[in-house]
């Protein structure tokens, strides 16, 4: 009897594997093979989404670069501040073409700045370097962009970024918005560490303003700066470069401790403080061109 009981419980076994291979040979048949990352429906989708969901779980969020710690050190002479505008390549229809400075041009030139041994500041550092404040890191240099371009968020900021060093924005009033930069993109670009001073409201010739279209350029410019992004705006620049008497005292009395020019050379303490230099870059120029200018102070006249 033990003998047919192991025989019949052997039988009954074989019969079970037997099924099992069937129903899995129907199964295989019927859905498929599975697939990593195939997207099947049923059960077989179910597991590859749980396990890919599992992995970008575990993987953490790629961190935001920090703002710049501030730069200091020992130095309180001289520095150069350059200028830019539209950091992109122009098309051949493109007005003013050598206000337009490539990313890949841009970003060599930043590369090769640093490389030299100069280190990214704001104006107010510079500033504050001067006037008592903490010094400098040897070889100082600003990096400026007038007006408020989706360049200067999109391609200009991760570059400077990469560098470790901040940016500096003139920023008009009227490219806060639709059409400009967003609140949002503003604010990102402080964060990041970069400095934001008034360009006016409309970029009006202020030379040729009256007195109180004057005042609300750059009282109302400044104020809209201060209360929207919560920041002092201390500097101004003036819309292509034009200035007189009346123009730069009326740009003390809004309160701006100094303002930038369109005027080649490097900027010092001893300089009019509303008559700050800088050095222009145009599109053509190449990396060595503008590394050459930043040392001499040299440079064409000019802006808008």
């Amino acid at each position: 009897m033990t003998g047919d009981s192991a025989a019949a419980r052997q039988r009954r076994l074989t019969i079970i594997v037997a099924g099992l291979v069937v129903v899995a040979i129907a199964l295989v048949l019927f859905t498929g093979p599975l697939k990593p990352g195939d997207g099947s429906a049923g059960s077989s989708s179910a597991a590859v989404t749980t396990s890919a969901d599992t992995d970008s779980a575990s993987k953490p969020a790629a961190a935001t670069p920090a703002a710049p710690k501030p730069a200091t050190g020992d130095y309180r002479g001289p520095v150069p501040i350059l200028m830019y505008h539209v950091i992109k390549a122009p098309t051949a229809s493109t007005p003013m073409a050598e206000l337009w400075t490539p990313a890949e041009t841009f970003k060599a030139t930043i590369e090769l700045l640093k490389k030299d041994g100069y280190n990214g500041v704001t104006l107010d550092q510079v500033w504050q370097a001067w006037h008592g404040g903490p010094g400098l890191p040897a070889k100082p240099l600003v990096i400026s962009f007038d007006d408020g371009y989706l360049s200067h968020t999109v391609t200009a900021k991760p570059i400077l970024q990469a560098a470790g060093w901040p940016g500096v924005l003139n920023l008009e009033g009227k490219n806060i918005g639709k059409g400009g930069l967003t609140t949002n993109q503003v604010e990102g670009l402080i964060a990041a560490g970069w400095e934001i001073d008034s360009h006016t409201l409309s970029h009006p010739d202020l030379t040729t303003s009256d007195d109180a279209s004057l005042k609300t350029e750059l009282v109302d410019s400044r104020k809209l700066l201060q209360e929207k992004f919560k920041i002092p705006v201390n500097f101004f620049c003036y819309p292509a470069g034009k200035n007189d008497a009346r123009v730069r005292a009326a740009v003390e009395a809004a309160g701006y401790k100094g303002a930038t020019t369109v005027e080649p050379g490097v900027a010092s303490k001893s300089d009019n403080p509303y008559l700050l230099p800088r050095i222009r870059v145009n599109g053509t120029d190449s990396a060595a061109t503008v590394a050459g200018r930043v040392r001499s102070g040299a440079g064409v006249t000019g802006g808008y």
